[in-house]
């Protein structure tokens, strides 16, 4: 096998053309094979001489691929190191292996237990009139884009060992698993301090009583939220998750069709002033 150089400013234009364009040119055919092979180009020009030659290999990374961009990245890394052993064949192998289990663990991550915590906490911010809300969602956003970077290095880096290393730490499966746990864990605890002042019963009764200390007669509210919350706190919000798990899970309903109906349900209920 032939033994290359890449220089830092090749894999400079690779790193920044990947971790910019990856989707840009997204499609149903390729997927994000086209970003892939245009993150390819300067790292292809310098390692092989003839056109014909980077044609023939940009068409080898302009194949099907799908990954989650961060995941990618290393992906990419990857790659990088193996075209400059000579090791091609070894590199569409990896792309093809390590593309799925890396989307399942970036989605987890990004899409399970950073998006919807800070978009919960933004929320929460949000509704209390806190300017720093807009901080709050898009600042952690920013900083998993920014983690392509060193996620391509290390791929480059490491190459085969850092898949050695990754195997005998753990699992794809398991931390794909921790990742959601973890997750939907902090997302269930927010759920009852967003909507238990939210969600209240108007529902007001009245009785006369005596006043045993002036003798008179004087009418006394009875309000039946305060005796739910006696209870059991936030019982409103549990009851409301229970319904939405119940219509997904038991009556496989779509998430339209049950938004849909929590929104007629809450209409109905505020409108007669049962629900404030």
């Amino acid at each position: 096998m032939e033994t290359r150089t890449i220089s830092k400013e090749a894999l400079h234009r690779t790193r920044r053309r990947h971790n910019w364009a990856l989707q840009w040119c997204m499609n149903y055919e390729k997927m994000q094979g086209s970003g892939f092979a245009f993150g390819m180009v300067p790292v292809i020009k310098e390692l092989y001489e003839t056109e014909e030659e980077q044609c023939q290999h940009l068409l080898r990374h302009a194949q099907f691929y799908n990954c989650h961009p961060a995941g990618s990245a290393a992906i990419c890394g990857i790659a990088c190191a193996l075209e400059e052993n000579g090791q091609s064949d070894t590199a569409d192998s990896i792309k093809v292996a390590l593309m799925g289990p890396m989307a399942s663990v970036g989605d987890t991550i990004q899409g399970v237990l950073v998006k919807p915590l800070v978009s919960l906490i933004g929320a929460g911010m949000a509704a209390e009139g806190n300017w720093l809300s807009i901080l709050m969602v898009t600042l952690p956003m920013v900083a998993c884009f920014l983690a392509r970077w060193p996620a391509f290095n290390i791929g480059y880096k490491q190459s085969l060992n850092l898949l050695n290393n990754m195997k005998s730490a753990f699992s794809f499966d398991k931390l794909q698993e921790l990742a959601s746990v973890l997750g939907l864990t902090v997302i269930g605890g927010f759920i009852p301090s967003i909507l238990g002042s939210r969600l209240q019963l108007g529902f007001e009764m009245t009785k006369a009583i005596t006043d045993p200390n002036t003798g008179k007669v004087v009418e006394q509210a009875f309000k039946l939220q305060e005796s739910l919350d006696s209870l059991l706190p936030y019982i409103l919000p549990i009851l409301f998750v229970g319904l939405c798990f119940y219509l997904l899970k038991k009556k496989k309903m779509t998430p339209v069709k049950v938004i849909l109906i929590i929104a007629v349900i809450t209409f109905i209920l505020g409108a007669t002033g049962i629900m404030v």
